[in-house]
């Protein structure tokens, strides 16, 4: 019997729990890794039945919040120490608050509405890149991917200013980091998806979401299980020449010139 491919390797999904995440965890696990699903406590309580499901590989939940630094470094630690390594980092975890189901106008974002937003969507994913790189580059091997959105690369029109412009500074971060710990052997991308049918998605109108349909060339929205094909390509060998990339998956809805 074939070993499945992340056979032996420890991967890290922030926001692990829902959505895109919960898609993410559930395929690295059935790929044959070890898959620790961090999430929110109150998330982790609610949705903590990933543990539950059948893989390949093994799945274990831990609230992390990723707007503390030290839970993060925390949450890192106790990976290492019950499983011995990190060798996959999937930073999908972000938020982007409404009022009354609507984004605030950029002119009327409040400094801490921005301040939240940048903690948990840019700095958290700087933190954990931090704090994994020394564990990967002991093994000479490493996969980051880094959860950006099609908001990152034609400008926010749902969500609000600080979700917009965090999620343009992920795929900074990665084209940044990436030429740094290729030779390491690590390899640094992040993925910019469209319309995702997700609980985040769910929250605006049917008629917002029957327009953003029809905006798209092939005529629905996107799974979590488009995405988490994605990255369990990322995160494989035959990935290791991808690097410093953001790939759009978004059927169609935006092209890259």
């Amino acid at each position: 019997m074939t070993e499945a491919r992340g056979t032996g390797r420890v991967a890290v999904v922030t926001g692990g729990c829902r959505g895109i995440g919960r898609g993410i965890a559930l395929r690295l696990a059935q790929d044959g890794m070890t898959v620790v699903a961090w999430d929110l406590a109150d998330v982790v309580r609610e949705h903590g039945d990933l543990e539950e499901v059948p893989v390949t590989g093994s799945l274990r939940v831990r609230a992390v919040d990723v707007g503390s630094a030290e839970q993060i470094a925390e949450g890192v630690e106790q990976v290492v120490a019950e499983h011995g390594s990190v060798d996959v980092l999937v930073n999908n975890a972000a938020i982007s608050p409404k009022a009354e189901g609507a984004r605030v106008p950029p002119h009327e974002t409040s400094p801490d509405e921005w301040e939240q937003v940048v903690r948990v969507n840019l700095t958290g994913p700087f933190l954990a890149c931090r704090a994994v790189i020394p564990h990967m580059q002991r093994r000479g091997w490493g996969r980051i991917v880094n959860m950006s959105s099609k908001a990152g690369r034609s400008g926010a029109m749902l969500a609000g200013l600080p979700y917009g412009v965090t999620k343009t500074g992920i795929n900074g971060l990665t084209r940044t980091l990436a030429p740094h710990v290729a030779p390491m052997g690590i390899t640094v991308n992040s993925i910019a998806p469209g319309r995702i049918r997700t609980p985040m998605a769910a929250g605006v109108s049917d008629e917002v979401n029957a327009r953003l349909v029809a905006a798209t060339p092939v005529g629905r929205f996107g799974e979590p299980e488009d995405i988490a094909a994605l990255v369990s390509y990322l995160c494989r060998d035959e990935a290791g020449f991808l690097t410093g990339d953001t790939i759009d998956i978004n059927g169609g809805a935006y092209m890259a010139p």
